[in-house]
């Protein structure tokens, strides 16, 4: 081999062993990283467990019977479009109908809504656009 081959291997083995030192310096700083994250996070579940328990103590002194609560929340619906007013809204998944600081959204394609009887962007359930 010349020389300048074995100069370019060297330099290559050094690189390798730099790069080497460099990976474990790394591993073992995210290693550290992990283990102070874990243990800090690990300290404040313990802690939010324990306020937690507290306040269900207190919540089952208050209660007569904790199991007379109705946990049945009501279910949000999704707006309907009104047929006379946006007609090709109907059964389009794109439809919005909020109020937003008093304007209503139709959708984000038309947010007054389309002009027309059809809407080029309509997409119905089983609609595979």
């Amino acid at each position: 081999m010349e020389e300048w081959q074995n100069e370019i291997a060297a330099a290559f083995k050094d690189l390798t062993a730099l790069f080497d030192g460099f990976r474990l310096e790394l591993t073992e700083l995210v290693e550290e990283v992990t283990t102070e994250a874990q243990d800090i996070f690990n300290l404040q579940w313990d802690e939010l467990k324990q306020v937690l328990t507290e306040i269900w103590q207190e919540l089952e002194l208050e209660l007569e019977d904790p199991t007379a609560i109705n946990w049945d929340f009501p279910i949000p619906t999704k707006p309907l479009p009104d047929p006379a007013v946006h007609p090709a809204c109907v059964g389009c998944l794109n439809y919005n109908g909020s109020v937003y600081g008093g304007n209503l959204l139709v959708c984000g394609m038309y947010p007054y809504g389309c002009n027309s009887d059809r809407c080029a962007d309509w997409e119905g359930e089983n609609d595979l656009n």
